[in-house]
């Protein structure tokens, strides 16, 4: 056989090397048991060199490939727990075996972070998170804005839960929050917030910012009213409510929510608006009824009736009729359906002045022990998970590439004859009254930005100042429902509303036009 370039005689050579040294691999591969220190710190697998993927590569198509071990794979299950694991991940970025691979080395001293919240060492977890954040920048990870938006989220998140853990909510909650600027159309960020971060009682001017975000992707509007509820701000949390009942009867007008209308209805009675309050549970009583009637009723009807009772109880109490709103609150042990804040507030209201044969059931305890039990419930559920190997670690989201979101450009900026809307060809026959949106094979955390960038333009082209969007995510389909049109259209309610030239300006960096990229590769020639 003749060699034909120096390449080949090096591959026969390895070859023939690896060969004569099979029975020496194989035994090396027999000895090896159990999984790697990068397997036992973080649940993934050493990074492979250059040379270990030519070896792999030329053993493929040798007899090597019959003894060489094959590649590591991932397996969470094999993460070591605690300060067994803080010792096991500090070999691999302090010890003689220092990996030096960055991306690798930043992952590890995040994993070395989780493994000291599991072993109580808080402190060490936020100095841990830091560390990891500046070797990242001095990588230049940083500059980098899809790692920013993704795994950069580790840091603040990581740092937030030891904080929390620590006994620090509030610095906690606004930790968790930080560096969210650049990623208020997209869901995904917004979704990588633990809830119990956010439960603290104070109020938050950057936590009600941040849930106005996710409401605007519409995602969390129901939770966004709950806090504001819970924080006394009842007019702000109507309108979220009416911008809800709003929605729902522009978007499913033959199978409205009564629970939805009832709720708008006692937050419009907690923010003194009586005469518009008695006008929603009015039509939300009456749209259940239509509903029962018809066959259809409701699922929560059970939780529909206690909304209508926590409503005439509040009216009592504004009427005068304290005696009976008392009687009526305290026959309750538990409130189900209702939001916090509203019964935080109606147990308020009615322990004023009340006697202490009246305090009893329902009324009972204090706003302060009912906020006192709910966060030792919120917490102990949180620190629950702490040692199911799992949870901790979902505060490392998986890098986002530039390609996955650019790759949807051609089809998020096309506008004309869309390839993204569905065409639906009896739309009478849908109880759901909005365009729908669909790609499928695309990257999950790219799908949410290009719908609502692909919602805004085509808003735009439209004539329409904006649009309201809804997530629709299945077992294996992740759709967007949208409408197009003005503020204060049916259904596009201020709250819910997002603005086309906003969302344009924030997404168009993160998935350019056709054109941009043209441009951007022209010029690197």
């Amino acid at each position: 056989m003749k060699i034909r370039s120096n390449t080949g005689a090096a591959a026969l050579a390895l070859m023939v090397a690896c060969m004569g040294s099979a029975p020496a691999l194989a035994q090396a591969a027999k000895a090896e048991k159990g999984p790697s220190l990068h397997v036992q710190c973080d649940g993934n697998p050493n990074n492979m060199s250059a040379g270990e993927t030519a070896a792999r590569l030329i053993g493929a198509i040798t007899l090597l490939a019959l003894f060489a071990p094959p590649p590591e794979n991932a397996d969470p299950d094999k993460r070591k727990f605690g300060a067994e694991g803080v010792a096991i991940c500090s070999t691999l970025i302090d010890g003689e075996k220092r990996e030096t691979n960055d991306y690798r080395r930043v992952n590890l001293i995040l994993g070395r972070a989780i493994h000291r919240i599991e072993a109580k060492d808080y402190d060490g977890a936020v100095a841990d998170a830091e560390l990891a954040r500046s070797q990242a920048e001095a990588a230049g990870f940083m500059a980098n804005p899809y790692y920013v938006r993704s795994q950069g989220r580790a840091f603040d998140l990581i740092a937030a839960a030891a904080q929390y853990r620590a006994g620090k909510p509030v610095e906690a909650r606004e930790t968790a929050l930080r560096n969210l600027s650049d990623a208020q159309f997209l869901l995904t960020p917004l979704l990588s917030v633990p809830e119990y971060l956010l439960n603290d009682p104070s109020e938050s001017p950057r936590e009600a910012e941040f849930r106005a975000w996710r409401s605007r992707l519409g995602f969390g509007t129901g939770a966004q009213a709950d806090r504001l509820e819970e924080w006394g701000r009842f007019a702000e949390a109507a309108a979220v409510r009416e911008a809800q009942a709003d929605f729902n009867k522009r978007t499913v007008p033959e199978s409205r929510s009564s629970s939805t209308i009832a709720r708008a209805a006692i937050a419009l009675a907690l923010a003194g608006n009586t005469e518009l309050s008695d006008t929603r549970i009015a039509e939300a009583r009456e749209n259940a009824e239509k509903r029962r009637a018809a066959g259809d009723t409701e699922k929560d009807a059970s939780e529909i009736v206690e909304l209508f009772d926590l409503h005439g109880i509040i009216r009592q109490t504004q009427r005068g009729e304290l005696a009976a709103a008392r009687r009526l609150f305290a026959a309750r042990s538990q409130w189900v359906a209702a939001s916090f804040g509203s019964v935080v507030e109606g147990t308020r209201r009615l322990r004023t002045g009340a006697t202490p044969d009246e305090l009893i059931g329902g009324l009972s305890r204090t706003p302060e022990a009912l906020w006192k039990e709910r966060l030792e419930t919120r917490r102990a559920e949180a620190l629950a998970k702490d040692s199911d190997n799992a949870t901790l670690f979902r505060l490392i989201p998986s890098v986002d590439s530039a390609a996955a979101y650019r790759g949807l450009s051609k089809q998020v900026w096309r506008t004309d004859k869309s390839k993204l809307v569905l065409e639906i060809k009896d739309d009478s026959k849908s109880k759901l009254k909005m365009e729908r949106m669909f790609y499928y094979g695309a990257d999950f955390d790219a799908l949410f930005p290009a719908y609502a960038l692909h919602a805004a333009l085509l808003a735009k082209s439209r004539g329409h100042q904006g649009f309201t969007m809804l997530p629709i995510v299945g077992d294996r389909l992740v759709l967007a429902a949208f409408i197009t049109g003005n503020k204060g259209d049916p259904g596009l309610s201020d709250p819910m509303f997002a603005d086309a030239e906003q969302v344009i300006a924030a997404l168009s960096p993160v998935i350019p036009s056709p054109e941009t990229i043209r441009a951007e590769q022209k010029a690197k020639k």
